[in-house]
């Protein structure tokens, strides 16, 4: 059984020429837990995947492993991102029976070549202005308020539509001129 990852706060990122941008793994057998990670205020350039959460990684030291222990996966929050020339916006697969939860998504502009930017399968959670639009899983009018992790404390954050930091226009404002140094 693994250990966990918990309380995780990585804000101001800058991806160029990355195979992923975002990426958390893990795999049945695996066990453990991560929890709690708030990522913000990230840019991306020539990234081939934005975004990647995925429960089917199938690495293991060794063939000693419970395969029932399955991973908590939950209360993860990405937001303010931008990213330009990326293949793939992103995958997020949870594991059959261990759906992973509380998956918080807003703020994003992503400029992807793939006409099926997003690939999306056992997740439940929110997105509120994601572009290109994200999946249905993450559906932003389900009507509820969406309770996405902070990164302040251990408490999760009640989001309201529409409010946030720093425009995705902004980010890309300031990516293309980085960029272009």
């Amino acid at each position: 059984m693994s250990g966990g990852v918990s309380d995780v706060r990585a804000e101001g990122l800058r991806i160029m020429n990355s195979l992923h941008g975002i990426r958390i793994k893990t795999a049945p057998g695996r066990g453990g837990y991560v929890t709690n990670v708030y990522i913000s205020d990230v840019s991306m350039h020539n990234v081939s995947m934005a975004i990647r959460i995925t429960g089917n990684y199938g690495e293991h030291p060794d063939n000693n492993y419970n395969k029932n222990a399955l991973p908590v996966i939950s209360n993860i929050t990405i937001e303010n991102v931008v990213g330009v020339n990326v293949g793939i916006a992103g995958i997020l697969e949870g594991i059959r029976g261990d759906n992973f939860s509380r998956i918080c998504i807003s703020n994003v502009s992503l400029t992807v070549q793939s006409r099926n930017p997003w690939s999306c399968s056992l997740i439940q959670g929110y997105s509120n202005s994601v572009t290109p639009e994200s999946c249905e899983e993450l559906s932003s009018d389900s009507g509820q308020t969406p309770v996405c992790y902070s990164g302040a404390s251990s408490l999760p954050l009640r989001i309201q539509a529409y409010t946030h930091r720093i425009s995705a226009s902004g980010l890309l404002d300031t990516l293309l001129k980085w960029a272009s140094m």
